[in-house]
């Protein structure tokens, strides 16, 4: 084991209590051992940081949203590999030994195909359907695509971060939410296109009502503080999924639908302030 790379996954939190020791469970189950989690923490008024203390993440603190998380724990990451995951997130057994493999044959990147956990409202079947449909399209490109890198080399993903640096103004960086894994992964794709993709290897944890949802894109869009202006290739993008004859399609466009409404009307709330 002393020969494998060090993995670090960085993980932000926000008073998710709830979900997260289902994410850290998953990372202690891992098949691969050599990893360190790095949990970033916006001040959570719950037990998130009690949970991930117990599971001997270490503990970072800060004011700033996802993409400014996720480059703080990059800064701290001491691992030749990166895991960028979500508090909602729950690992396949092998996900990481798998990836380690494919980074080490040669890729640079990967994306990890979702699923969703346990699908039980109308809603969280509604992103399985659209999960599974984005995946059949299978696009990597991350100017038409829907799919993500998650794991990445060190190398790569620094680069990337400075990139993003260069380009945002530290208040916008300091603050988005919204599309930080698509500027990043952007960014990445810029320096190699070398990018794979491990099968099921994360699952899910969506949001159950409407109202959730709702809630959860109307917050996204609040946060962009008009990222287009700093990446109008990304912008552009503000497209449906593919659409084709089959009812996952159609159940696709639907979800969509959903999240853009509540999208669009807190971006223009943001505009208002």
């Amino acid at each position: 084991m002393a020969r494998e790379p060090l993995v670090s996954i960085v993980i932000p939190t926000l008073n998710s209590e709830k979900t997260l020791p289902l994410t850290l469970e998953s990372i202690k189950r891992q098949t691969y051992k050599n990893i360190e989690v790095i949990v970033v923490d916006s001040y959570s008024q719950d037990n998130t940081v009690k949970i991930a203390r117990r599971y001997g993440a270490k503990i970072l603190l800060t004011r700033g949203g996802l993409l400014w998380a996720r480059y703080i724990g990059h800064l701290y990451a001491r691992g030749k590999i990166e895991l960028l995951l979500d508090s909602d997130q729950i690992l396949s057994p092998k996900t990481i030994e798998i990836g380690v493999n494919k980074l080490l044959a040669g890729y640079d990147m990967l994306i990890l195909e979702e699923q969703s956990y346990k699908p039980h409202t109308l809603v969280q079947w509604l992103f399985y359907i659209d999960r599974k449909h984005v995946h059949e399209i299978m696009d990597l490109n991350p100017l038409h695509g829907v799919l993500l890198a998650r794991m990445y080399k060190y190398s790569i993903l620094d680069k990337a971060f400075k990139n993003i640096r260069q380009k945002l103004p530290l208040s916008v960086m300091f603050r988005l939410v919204s599309q930080d894994h698509a500027i990043i992964y952007y960014e990445a794709w810029n320096i190699s296109n070398k990018v794979a993709l491990v099968k099921n290897a994360v699952y899910h944890i969506e949001p159950s009502t409407l109202k959730s949802l709702v809630r959860k894109f109307y917050r996204y869009g609040k946060t962009e503080y008009r990222v287009g202006k700093y990446y109008h290739e990304l912008a552009k993008k503000r497209t449906p999924r593919k659409i084709g004859l089959t009812p996952q399609s159609w159940i696709s466009l639907l979800l969509w639908f959903l999240k853009a409404v509540p999208y669009i009307l807190g971006t223009l709330a943001s505009v208002e302030q």
